[in-house]
Protein backbone atom coordinates (compact mmCIF):
# COMPACT_ATOMS: atom_id res chain seq x y z
CA UNK A 1 0.00 0.00 0.00
CA UNK A 2 1.37 3.40 -0.86
CA UNK A 3 0.15 6.70 0.85
CA UNK A 4 0.51 9.97 -0.75
CA UNK A 5 1.22 12.97 1.30
CA UNK A 6 -0.29 15.59 -1.09
CA UNK A 7 -0.90 18.04 1.98
CA UNK A 8 2.00 20.23 3.81
CA UNK A 9 2.95 18.43 7.12
CA UNK A 10 1.96 22.27 8.66
CA UNK A 11 -1.01 22.64 6.69
CA UNK A 12 -2.40 19.26 8.08
CA UNK A 13 -1.64 20.34 11.09
CA UNK A 14 -3.67 23.42 10.88
CA UNK A 15 -6.41 21.57 9.61
CA UNK A 16 -6.53 19.33 12.60
CA UNK A 17 -6.15 22.10 15.01
CA UNK A 18 -9.22 23.67 13.23
CA UNK A 19 -11.21 20.79 13.74
CA UNK A 20 -10.11 20.86 17.21
CA UNK A 21 -11.28 23.92 17.89
CA UNK A 22 -14.39 23.86 16.08
CA UNK A 23 -15.77 20.22 18.24
CA UNK A 24 -14.15 22.68 20.87
CA UNK A 25 -15.67 25.64 20.09
CA UNK A 26 -19.36 23.37 19.84
CA UNK A 27 -18.80 21.59 23.18
CA UNK A 28 -18.22 24.65 24.78
CA UNK A 29 -21.83 26.40 23.41
CA UNK A 30 -23.38 23.14 24.17
CA UNK A 31 -22.26 23.39 27.81
CA UNK A 32 -23.36 27.38 28.22
CA UNK A 33 -26.79 26.28 26.78
CA UNK A 34 -27.31 23.54 29.22
CA UNK A 35 -25.91 25.52 32.51
CA UNK A 36 -28.49 28.63 31.15
CA UNK A 37 -31.22 26.09 30.67
CA UNK A 38 -30.73 24.45 33.83
CA UNK A 39 -30.36 27.94 35.67
CA UNK A 40 -33.82 29.40 34.43
CA UNK A 41 -35.46 25.75 35.63
CA UNK A 42 -33.61 26.42 39.01
CA UNK A 43 -34.75 30.03 39.02
CA UNK A 44 -38.75 29.22 37.80
CA UNK A 45 -38.80 26.11 40.26
CA UNK A 46 -37.02 28.99 43.25
CA UNK A 47 -40.33 31.34 42.60
CA UNK A 48 -42.42 28.42 42.78
CA UNK A 49 -41.12 26.85 45.62
CA UNK A 50 -41.52 30.65 47.35
CA UNK A 51 -44.90 30.76 46.26
CA UNK A 52 -45.85 27.48 48.27
CA UNK A 53 -43.75 29.11 50.98
CA UNK A 54 -45.91 32.01 51.49
CA UNK A 55 -48.98 30.15 51.05
CA UNK A 56 -48.18 27.25 53.97
CA UNK A 57 -46.99 30.61 56.10
CA UNK A 58 -50.33 32.11 55.45
CA UNK A 59 -52.35 28.49 55.90
CA UNK A 60 -49.90 28.13 59.09
CA UNK A 61 -50.92 31.15 60.36
CA UNK A 62 -54.58 30.71 60.47
CA UNK A 63 -54.14 27.45 61.72
CA UNK A 64 -52.46 29.04 64.68
CA UNK A 65 -55.33 31.71 65.64
CA UNK A 66 -58.11 28.83 65.10
CA UNK A 67 -55.93 26.56 67.47
CA UNK A 68 -55.53 29.67 69.55
CA UNK A 69 -59.31 29.36 70.00
CA UNK A 70 -59.18 25.78 70.62
CA UNK A 71 -56.58 26.10 72.77
CA UNK A 72 -58.59 29.14 75.22
CA UNK A 73 -61.61 26.59 75.15
CA UNK A 74 -59.67 23.70 76.65
CA UNK A 75 -58.19 26.49 79.21
CA UNK A 76 -62.10 27.46 80.32
CA UNK A 77 -62.80 23.27 80.29
CA UNK A 78 -60.17 22.35 82.13
CA UNK A 79 -60.55 25.82 84.78
CA UNK A 80 -64.26 24.01 85.09
CA UNK A 81 -62.88 20.93 85.70
CA UNK A 82 -60.80 22.26 88.50
CA UNK A 83 -63.41 24.05 89.90
CA UNK A 84 -65.45 21.08 90.29
CA UNK A 85 -62.97 18.96 91.67
CA UNK A 86 -62.28 21.52 94.40
CA UNK A 87 -65.95 21.02 95.04
CA UNK A 88 -65.71 17.80 95.36
CA UNK A 89 -62.78 17.60 97.85
CA UNK A 90 -64.59 19.89 99.66
CA UNK A 91 -68.16 18.39 99.85
CA UNK A 92 -69.65 17.52 103.02
CA UNK A 93 -72.65 14.91 102.84
CA UNK A 94 -75.58 16.33 104.18
CA UNK A 95 -76.18 12.57 105.17
CA UNK A 96 -72.97 12.58 107.53
CA UNK A 97 -74.15 16.00 108.50
CA UNK A 98 -77.49 14.94 110.25
CA UNK A 99 -75.82 11.99 111.66
CA UNK A 100 -73.06 13.33 113.48
CA UNK A 101 -75.19 16.00 115.03
CA UNK A 102 -77.95 13.61 115.67
CA UNK A 103 -75.27 11.50 117.45
CA UNK A 104 -74.77 14.23 120.13
CA UNK A 105 -78.41 15.44 120.27
CA UNK A 106 -79.90 14.48 123.94
CA UNK A 107 -83.77 12.94 124.62
CA UNK A 108 -84.60 15.83 126.01
CA UNK A 109 -83.88 17.90 123.14
CA UNK A 110 -86.14 18.07 119.88
CA UNK A 111 -84.46 19.62 116.46
CA UNK A 112 -87.15 21.20 114.03
CA UNK A 113 -84.46 22.51 111.50
CA UNK A 114 -80.83 21.36 110.62
CA UNK A 115 -79.42 24.06 108.13
CA UNK A 116 -76.05 23.35 106.55
CA UNK A 117 -74.55 26.43 104.76
CA UNK A 118 -71.20 25.06 102.82
CA UNK A 119 -70.17 28.65 101.52
CA UNK A 120 -69.91 30.02 105.48
CA UNK A 121 -69.01 26.62 106.79
CA UNK A 122 -71.70 26.86 109.22
CA UNK A 123 -74.84 24.58 110.31
CA UNK A 124 -77.62 26.25 112.29
CA UNK A 125 -79.79 24.19 114.30
CA UNK A 126 -83.59 25.10 115.52
CA UNK A 127 -85.40 23.45 117.72
CA UNK A 128 -87.27 22.65 121.24
CA UNK A 129 -85.57 22.26 124.71
CA UNK A 130 -87.44 20.57 127.66
CA UNK A 131 -85.13 22.76 129.79
CA UNK A 132 -82.59 25.25 130.18
CA UNK A 133 -80.14 22.41 131.82
CA UNK A 134 -80.47 20.10 128.75
CA UNK A 135 -80.21 23.01 126.05
CA UNK A 136 -76.87 24.60 127.98
CA UNK A 137 -75.70 20.21 128.34
CA UNK A 138 -76.56 20.03 124.64
CA UNK A 139 -74.50 23.26 123.60
CA UNK A 140 -71.23 22.17 125.38
CA UNK A 141 -71.46 19.05 123.70
CA UNK A 142 -71.20 20.80 120.73
CA UNK A 143 -68.38 23.11 121.22
CA UNK A 144 -66.79 19.98 122.88
CA UNK A 145 -66.93 18.27 119.26
CA UNK A 146 -63.52 18.58 117.66
CA UNK A 147 -65.04 19.89 113.98
CA UNK A 148 -66.85 22.99 116.23
CA UNK A 149 -64.36 25.38 116.12
CA UNK A 150 -67.38 27.92 117.68
CA UNK A 151 -71.15 27.16 118.96
CA UNK A 152 -73.09 29.84 119.26
CA UNK A 153 -76.46 30.52 121.54
CA UNK A 154 -78.15 33.63 122.00
CA UNK A 155 -78.84 34.56 125.65
CA UNK A 156 -82.64 35.02 124.52
CA UNK A 157 -83.06 31.81 124.43
CA UNK A 158 -82.13 30.36 128.14
CA UNK A 159 -84.60 33.03 129.16
CA UNK A 160 -87.09 30.21 130.20
CA UNK A 161 -86.65 27.57 132.49
CA UNK A 162 -88.36 25.05 130.70
CA UNK A 163 -89.47 24.12 126.87
CA UNK A 164 -87.01 26.73 125.37
CA UNK A 165 -87.23 27.55 121.50
CA UNK A 166 -83.37 27.48 120.30
CA UNK A 167 -81.93 28.43 117.57
CA UNK A 168 -77.44 27.50 118.01
CA UNK A 169 -74.95 28.49 115.22
CA UNK A 170 -72.04 26.55 114.71
CA UNK A 171 -68.92 27.23 112.68
CA UNK A 172 -67.63 24.19 111.64
CA UNK A 173 -64.35 22.64 110.29
CA UNK A 174 -65.59 20.79 107.02
CA UNK A 175 -62.45 18.98 106.68
CA UNK A 176 -62.48 17.63 110.23
CA UNK A 177 -66.12 16.39 109.54
CA UNK A 178 -65.29 14.60 106.13
CA UNK A 179 -62.85 12.86 108.25
CA UNK A 180 -65.36 10.92 111.10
Amino acid sequence: MITLNLIPKEQKLLLKNSRLYAACKEAITLLFLFATIISIMLWISRYYLEQDLSDLIIANATNIKSNEATNQRIIAINQKINLVESIENNFVSNRKIIETVSLIVPENISLDSINYYHQQSTIELKGTAKSRNDLLQFKNSLSSADWVKNADLPMTDLISKENNKFTIKLEIISEKLNNI
